[in-house]
């Protein structure tokens, strides 16, 4: 038997002796303010903060914010998908205005379908980024 099992089995007053204290203490060191725990072992405790509620109606406009663009991004998203483009060529046109007024048409199927392709790559990243913006 060793010393902890021989308090539980010896009477006395129920408090322990000295030498108790000492083997409890090298037992459990997070009671004892003597003993240096690296900052990495200790626990952290994380309190939230409770939001106000000028905080919550923030927090809500700048949501729906976010939800009205995902819809709008998941529209124009739809809108590609229903774009058909045939195999054979020549059977749609792709314009580009530019800002300085500049345009490029092109009939070209397999560069439009490649656009096309890049373009639904781009809404459905930029609809999982807004998606993960949507937090509580």
């Amino acid at each position: 038997m060793n010393k902890l099992t021989d308090t539980l089995k010896k009477p006395g007053n129920g408090k322990p002796t000295a030498e108790e204290k000492a083997i409890l203490t090298v037992v459990s060191p997070v009671h004892n303010p003597d003993i240096n725990i690296p900052e990495e072992k200790k626990p952290v405790i994380e309190v939230k903060k409770e939001m106000t509620l000028m905080e919550k109606i923030l927090k809500v406009e700048n949501l729906q914010l976010v939800v009205e663009k995902r819809a709008k991004l998941v529209q124009t998203r739809s809108e590609l998908e229903r774009f058909q483009v045939s195999s054979n060529d020549f059977n749609c046109t792709m314009r580009l205005n530019d800002s300085d007024g500049n345009v490029f048409t092109t009939s070209f199927t397999p560069g439009i379908k490649k656009v096309i392709d890049f373009l639904k790559t781009s809404f459905d990243a930029s609809i999982n980024d807004v998606e993960n913006k949507i937090t509580f």
